[in-house]
Formats: C-alpha cells, sequence, structure tokens
C-alpha cells in the first residue's frame, strides 16, 4: 500500500468529516468491537477480510491504540499470507509511524523475516538479503532479553548464510581450477563478513584442501577435524578422514 497515498487519504476523509468512508464502513460502535472483529479474521484465516478490517479502523480510528494495533495486524495478516514483500512494508510503516508501539519488538523481527523471506536467490541481487541482515543486528542490539532472541540469531545464520551462496560460487570455481589461493580468498571473506553463516559440507572440505594446498597444514588440520567431528554427510566426512590420515 502506497502509504503516502494512505495519509493523504486520512487527512482529505477527516477533512471532509469522514462521509464517504462512513457510507462504507462496517455496522461497528467502536475502535474497540473493530479491532476485535479484524482480528477475529486475521486468526480464522480471512486475510482478505482482516486487511479491509484494519486499514478501516486506521483511516477511521486515527491517534487511537486500535490504530496503531490495526497497522501491526495488518502488516501481520500480510505475513501469514506470504505476501513477504508488503508485509515488508506494513511493518516498516509501522515502526516509523507508531514508535512506541506496543508491537515494537514483533514487528522488528518480522520486518527483518520479510526482508529475508522477500529477497531473490543468491545469484541476483541481495540488498533485501542485506536489508534482513542490518535489521536483524538492531533488533539483537535492542532487545538483548527478548523471548524471541533465539530464533533471531536462528535468522541471522539464514541471512548470512543466504549471503555466503555467491561467495560460495566464486570459491568454487578457483577451486576447481586449482587456484587454491585465489579460493581462499573468497572462503576467508564469509569466515569475516557471515561469521554466522552455516558452511554446506563440501564447501567446508574445500576449505581445508585450499588451507593444504597453500601450505597452511595446521589450519587445514582443525577444519578437517572438525569435520569428521561434525554434523556433516558421510561421504564428506570420509574424505576429511582420509585427508587427517594423511597429516598425522
Amino acid at each position: 500500500m502506497n502509504h503516502l497515498r494512505r495519509l493523504a487519504l486520512i487527512v482529505l476523509v477527516l477533512a471532509a468529516g469522514c462521509p464517504k468512508r462512513a457510507q462504507i464502513a462496517p455496522p461497528l460502535q467502536d475502535a474497540q468491537e473493530a479491532i476485535d472483529q479484524a482480528t477475529g479474521d486475521l486468526e480464522a484465516r480471512r486475510y482478505r477480510q482482516a486487511e479491509d478490517r484494519f486499514t478501516f479502523i486506521i483511516f477511521n480510528f486515527p491517534g487511537s491504540r486500535q490504530a496503531s494495533d490495526a497497522q501491526y495486524y495488518l502488516a501481520e495478516a500480510y505475513f501469514r499470507s506470504a505476501d513477504y514483500i508488503q508485509a515488508q512494508s506494513e511493518f516498516d510503516f509501522y515502526l516509523r509511524s507508531f514508535p512506541n508501539g506496543r508491537f515494537q519488538e514483533e514487528a522488528t523481527y518480522k520486518l527483518a523475516v520479510s526482508y529475508l523471506k522477500s529477497a531473490p536467490g543468491h545469484v541476483r541481487d541481495q540488498a533485501r538479503a542485506l536489508k534482513a541482515r542490518q535489521v536483524i543486528e538492531e533488533f539483537l542490539d535492542a532487545y538483548p532479553d527478548s523471548p524471541l532472541r533465539s530464533q533471531a540469531e536462528q535468522l541471522r545464520g539464514d541471512v548470512d548464510e543466504r549471503l555466503a551462496l555467491k561467495e560460495f560460487d566464486a570459491a568454487r570455481i578457483y577451486y576447481i581450477s586449482g587456484e587454491y589461493k585465489s579460493a581462499l580468498v573468497y572462503y576467508d571473506y564469509v569466515l569475516e563478513t557471515y561469521p554466522t553463516a552455516r558452511w554446506p559440507g563440501p564447501e567446508r572440505y574445500r576449505l581445508g584442501v585450499c588451507l593444504l594446498e597453500t601450505a597452511d597444514s595446521a589450519k587445514a588440520r582443525v577444519v578437517f577435524g572438525e569435520i569428521v567431528s561434525g554434523d556433516y554427510a558421510p561421504a564428506v566426512k570420509k574424505l576429511a578422514r582420509t585427508r587427517l590420515s594423511r597429516l598425522h
């Protein structure tokens, strides 16, 4: 939804005494009744109807707690229906427009999720994934004791994993060509820039080979040992075990 148009429409509706809006409004007595019905639609997964009701509340009860809540729930309706681009827009609008709203914590976390969920594949522009990383870092700083913290840390790992994929693609090309030093540049970049990224087993193994081939056998031994003792596919663990046996 275009937020500038929404704000302009609110001003026009108020200035005109809400005659048009009153004609299309559902027969509700007050803001609380309106929000109760709208959240009922949300919980019943009647998302389109919920969106309409929350929008009505935002337009017709400006300045109320229900209007603030309705903006959050409007974003939530898009979020639950997997319209993550629209959810991102609505969560962002809520955070900027209602800085004292009671759902700031939840909205910040779900804004980060929406950015990541709406990001394209890793071979395309990753501006949304980078924005997700920025928002989740802000969340972790702002809400250190949040009950959502473990989920937020998991999300940060998901974001780093997504951002690391392009670097892994480049490293793999150099690895296959036998240019281990160049491949190592990309692997080191991932280690430094995306420290919470979960590495696929083959990439972790290739990192160990690159270290070994560039005369850093001590670090290579550590990497292979982590693979052998870690949660990796049996085939990758077997390769790492073979490399380790040659290093002893």
